[in-house]
């Protein structure tokens, strides 16, 4: 006899994650005066703390730390709304 609940219930994993405005405004007052190509260990554990407070799942969290320069040439361009999105393969990228 089956006594766990959860047996055989899959493990969902969320498609994307919205970026919150409040999050990309901290982001870009964090990166104003710097170069993304200059940017020192103070700034880039900042932003890793930011990023930790808005995305609890952990595959996100580690694609958007991974791939910063990429998530600032959406912001450059002015994109406030940027989502990261996951396939059911598990690849990973930014997008609206």
């Amino acid at each position: 006899m089956i006594t766990n609940p959860e047996w055989l219930k899959p493990k969902e994993k969320k498609c994307f994650h919205q970026i919150s405005l409040d999050c990309i405004d901290k982001l870009v007052e964090c990166m104003e005066c710097i170069d993304i190509e200059e940017m020192d260990c103070d700034t880039c554990f900042k932003m890793q703390e930011i990023l930790t407070d808005e995305i609890d799942d952990p595959e996100f969290l580690e694609f958007a730390i991974e791939n910063f320069s990429e998530m600032f040439g959406y912001i450059a361009q002015g994109n406030i709304n940027i989502r990261i999105h996951r396939d059911i393969t598990g690849e990973m990228w930014f997008g609206a």
